[in-house]
């Protein structure tokens, strides 16, 4: 399928360069949209048609096209996204970068994206570098940058955490240890499949006759679709039971670096976190 498309492209002479005088037309960015779809849209990256999974949604973004660019060269460091710059060639980077910009993107960072680079560009001092390494260790049976993401880095299926990141590390303890009973922008259900099989997760806008949800009951969470014309059903799931954080494993010094990862995160760092500060003695 991947030379199908990869040949469908260049037989359609798809405008890869982006800032041609010319857009690219309807078909050539489907032929786009389809390298897309083989290369960047699993349920461990970015989504079908680019609307989030394990990775960031790329829709509605702003994004520069440079930086859509450069991160396909390069990839993101302390994340899930490789470097393309070996296994794509020029042509195809061009593609996706092509697509991507069809997303609603085209250049002018919005307020919030422009006050992450400003944050990121900030050096983390070793507490804090130690906090985002622990965030997003992907080797620990539950990650926090699993679900949740903090200034774009990390999963879409809870709350960034950069914005709890003004609080005190003893009112963002309690929180990583009494997680709030759900959010409405994160509905918990069980779908349950004409065999009688029950997925339990946090569920996504999906389109009509569609049920698609992250399933909680994986590590790493996995992206699942069912459809209701073959009998699935989903019903409301107690949140509580679905947004119980598993700190086992961490220990306090562990939290403390994390929470001042977080504040470092949320433009309030701090000299240092230490275990006393949580509250938790």
């Amino acid at each position: 399928m991947r030379t199908e498309v990869l040949s469908a492209i260049a037989a359609g002479s798809l405008l890869l360069a982006i800032g041609a005088e010319a857009a690219p037309s309807a078909a050539e960015l489907e032929q786009a949209g389809n390298l897309f779809s083989i290369t960047c849209s699993s349920s461990m990256c970015h989504g079908d048609g680019g609307v989030g999974a394990r990775g960031p949604s790329l829709r509605n973004r702003g994004l520069p096209a440079d930086f859509v660019r450069n991160t396909m060269l390069q990839g993101r460091s302390g994340t899930p996204m490789p470097s393309f710059k070996n296994a794509l060639t020029p042509r195809e980077i061009s593609a996706i970068v092509a697509y991507v910009m069809s997303l609603g993107n085209g250049g002018a960072d919005d307020g919030a994206s422009a006050a992450a680079t400003v944050a990121a560009a900030v050096p983390l001092n070793a507490q804090e570098s130690h906090g985002k390494e622990l965030f997003h260790d992907e080797t620990r049976p539950t990650p926090c940058g699993a679900c949740h993401s903090v200034q774009d880095l990390g999963g879409l299926i809870g709350a960034d955490l950069a914005t709890i990141g003004r609080k005190s590390p003893k009112e963002i303890a309690a929180a990583f240890l009494h997680p709030a009973p759900g959010n409405p922008a994160y509905p918990a259900v069980t779908v349950t499949t004409k065999a009688g099989a029950k997925f339990s997760g946090v569920e996504l806008q999906s389109p009509a006759g569609t049920i698609r949800l992250f399933d909680l009951g994986t590590a790493p969470p996995v992206l699942r679709s069912f459809y209701k014309s073959e009998g699935a059903t989903a019903e409301p799931l107690d949140k509580t039971i679905l947004y119980k954080h598993t700190l086992a494993g961490y220990s306090r010094q562990d939290l403390a670096d994390l929470i001042a990862y977080l504040k470092a995160a949320g433009g309030d760092p701090t000299k240092s976190v230490s275990p006393k500060d949580l509250g938790l003695e």
